[in-house]
């Protein structure tokens, strides 16, 4: 009986420590992880910050994965890396100086959600109505999907609508 009473306070330990264990490695997988969401919000932050028309194509490739897709508004079909990239040089041509204000910032595993503003000073011919001189501003939501640090896939809605009445375009139903 005493011999007993001698190993069951060993067994004891032994059963915390490998609790302690397993609790240990949780937590720096856990740990490892919080860093890697914070490095992919870095990332997002970085591409909303600091792309600017003069520095886009450098930042480009450093933050686009070359098999990058886009997926804009309603559009099912994704823009690839080439054709989102002669997308965002015709923006820059319609608005040379682009700023992003973030509301909301959120990363949970390879995934950055953003909630943001883009705003614009309407200094040069835009989609053909000459430059008023008028800040625009229009909001979208966007999901980024990051691997190997950078951004693979980019869901994004963006509210282009309200750009476009800023500008003084009318959206007119047609009979068809």
């Amino acid at each position: 009986m005493k011999k007993l009473l001698l190993i069951s306070p060993l067994v004891f330990c032994l059963m915390i420590s490998c609790q302690d264990k397993q609790v240990m490695t949780a937590l720096e997988e856990l740990k490892a992880l919080k860093e890697i969401e914070e490095q992919n919000k870095s990332l997002v932050i970085k591409w909303l910050n600091d792309v600017n028309k003069d520095n886009f194509e450098q930042l480009f490739s450093e933050i686009w994965a070359e098999d990058c897709k886009q997926y804009m508004n309603s559009d099912p079909e994704p823009i690839d890396y080439d054709h989102f990239k002669q997308m965002i040089i015709s923006l820059y041509s319609e608005f040379p100086v682009i700023k992003h204000e973030i509301h909301d910032i959120i990363a949970k595993d390879n995934k950055v959600f953003v909630r943001f503003s883009a705003h614009v000073i309407h200094d040069v011919e835009s989609f053909g109505v000459p430059a008023t001189g008028k800040e625009l501003e229009w909001k979208a939501i966007a999901i980024f999907q990051i691997s190997n640090g950078k951004i693979q896939t980019r869901w994004e809605v963006a509210d282009l609508l309200s750009m476009y009445e800023q500008l003084g375009m009318k959206l007119h139903m047609i009979k068809l």
